[in-house]
């Protein structure tokens, strides 16, 4: 493994970003009738979903079951799909959901997206970070009010688990309105997310917890970033195992 992948080499490993290709997967996963996740309100609410269609003028997908979620829906800026065919991850954005009537039954319509991110299994485990000199995540709400400052235990572009002692004072579903990890000196990443587990991993003392957060509409730019950062630390571990 290299560590001195290019950013032109990241978008070519882990992004669509032609439009065909984009088409093809979208109704690949039409045609199946895969499930979709939804995202919306910066993480807080979702939709299960099915797609519908994809054309070069935007994407149709299904009414979620809930109406009010819907109608929350309707009225976001943004929203970010998800969904693992096969246990390969994808991920992409989209602005300005539209609800529309598409043959005799209501459906949403959003442009199309321009990128696409495509993991495999191997590739959206997170990896665990190096212990000495550990990276640190701090978590706020959207008020400022510090809600954790952890070590980071491990980290990829779906997401981040860290090790906490004492028992954390957030719960399973919760929204985090900031997410800020320093992974250089000039690196800065700083999104929302939403609280997917929380283990006991040690029951002395007060306990010391693991607590799993998923990114919720990470940046293009930071998804590099991290991939970049993995790929250092993978090759920094690969050469002291040669040793």
């Amino acid at each position: 493994m290299s560590a001195s992948l290019s950013d032109q080499e990241i978008e070519d490993k882990y992004f669509l970003l032609g439009k065909m290709e984009i088409l093809n997967l979208l109704n690949d996963l039409a045609h199946r009738r895969e499930p979709v996740s939804i995202y919306f309100n910066n993480g807080q609410d979702f939709i299960l979903s099915m797609l519908l269609s994809a054309k070069s003028d935007g994407l149709v997908f299904d009414m979620g079951g809930d109406e009010k979620a819907n109608k929350r829906l309707e009225n976001s800026d943004q929203c970010v799909f998800m969904a693992t065919p096969d246990g390969i991850r994808v991920q992409f954005s989209a602005i300005e959901p539209k609800r529309f009537w598409w043959g005799d039954e209501e459906a949403f319509w959003v442009p199309l997206p321009d990128r696409i991110v495509r993991m495999q299994r191997r590739d959206c485990y997170r990896n665990e970070l190096p212990v000495v000199n550990s990276i640190r995540v701090n978590l706020s709400d959207e008020n400022g009010a510090v809600l954790g400052d952890w070590p980071l235990h491990d980290l990829s572009v779906g997401g981040l688990g860290a090790t906490v002692n004492g028992e954390p004072h957030i719960k399973l579903g919760d929204s985090i309105a900031h997410i800020v990890i320093w992974i250089s000196d000039k690196k800065r990443l700083d999104c929302v997310g939403i609280v997917r587990h929380i283990s006991i991993i040690d029951r002395q003392g007060k306990g010391r917890y693991r607590v799993g957060i998923e990114f919720i509409n990470l940046p293009h730019v930071m998804e590099v970033a991290i991939q970049r950062y993995i790929i250092k630390i993978e090759y920094e571990r690969r050469k002291l195992l040669a040793k």
